[in-house]
């Protein structure tokens, strides 16, 4: 596949990324929308885990230097195959010499999913293909698409083979996207009466949170009240009561620096030294991936047994496709 045009924010990534480097600082990567990303390589007859791209907010032009069967998934963008609309959703066979050219969004969401049947053959870094931009390695050198990238697809592969044969009842649990999102939450690392107060609580589970401009893979800056706080200082860890000693983060950690929530996402910190109040579960992780600007975020307290169950819900509706 040649790339025409990178569009605002391609990179290759793969599922579940780069997972066991944590302790020495290395996040996993991997698509922000795993939900999505995983359906969209089922739909091609892949393994799961095969890597494809995650497509930011506007998408890339592509010309394909051979027939190859494609699925896109997550947010709908403009696209179009040749002349034609391109499906959503759906395994399609696309002709040598096609150029399949995704413009921006229509509609809610903000990212969007490709993969090819064979997956793309770059070389796997620390056992995962997925790109880290800010470490710059992994993917298409380390870095998002530009003009004049050659994508190779992985292996030899039947274009033809079960085409029209797939199942699609899977289509009625597939996301809906919106503006205003109602995010599963588990409760900790830090909590109450020692560093929020239960006025705090209640504010963090009424508050409507609004998605600040400068989000990104790293993490999400949400924009809304401030918390009171159960103590004046963060004692040895500084001045202010956000602050503590050093200790590890999980991926979909609520961190409040200082007065502001952040979530951190796939290409985010494993270490730092702020409270995190609340922690999303990986089966809600997507959600986050699909919110854009101004949207807005309510959390919900789960329990650790609804979290898990929801997990393997998903896990085995995607295994049904």
């Amino acid at each position: 596949l040649e790339v025409l045009n990178g569009g605002m924010y391609t990179t290759i990534q793969d599922y579940p990324g780069r997972v066991g480097y944590w302790d020495v600082g290395i996040p996993p990567s991997g698509p922000m929308d795993s939900l999505a990303f995983r359906i969209a390589n089922r739909l091609v007859k892949n393994p799961e885990g095969e890597a494809g791209l995650e497509i930011t907010c506007i998408g890339p032009e592509l010309r394909f230097r051979t027939d190859a069967v494609i699925a896109l998934t997550g947010a709908r963008l403009n696209a179009k195959l040749d002349e034609a609309e391109a499906p959503w959703w759906k395994a399609i066979l696309v002709k040598k010499g096609s150029t399949l050219t995704l413009g921006g969004l229509e509609g809610e969401g903000f990212r969007s999913y490709l993969a090819v049947r064979g997956g793309f053959d770059v070389p796997a870094y620390l056992g995962s293909k997925a790109t880290f931009p800010f470490g710059g390695f992994g993917g298409y050198e380390g870095r998002p698409l530009k003009p004049g990238d050659t994508l190779r697809v992985a292996g030899s592969q039947d274009v033809n083979a079960d085409l029209d044969k797939s199942d699609y009842q899977f289509l009625e649990y597939i996301p809906r996207y919106t503006s205003q999102w109602e995010i599963g939450v588990l409760p900790g690392p830090h909590g109450v009466p020692d560093i929020f107060t239960a006025q705090d609580e209640e504010m963090i589970f009424s508050a409507a949170w609004t998605v600040h401009y400068n989000s990104n893979r790293l993490g999400y800056r949400l924009e809304g009240p401030r918390p009171v706080f159960a103590r004046k200082d963060g004692g040895e860890g500084g001045q202010h009561p956000s602050n503590m000693l050093d200790y590890t983060y999980a991926i979909g950690t609520v961190n409040f620096t200082g007065n502001t929530p952040v979530i951190l996402t796939v290409d985010g910190p494993s270490l730092g030294g702020f409270v995190s109040f609340i922690t999303i579960p990986t089966a809600e992780l997507w959600k986050v991936g699909q919110a854009k600007a101004q949207d807005t975020i309510r959390f919900k307290k789960m329990t650790r047994e609804e979290a898990l169950e929801l997990q393997l819900w998903q896990n085995q509706w995607i295994n049904r496709i």
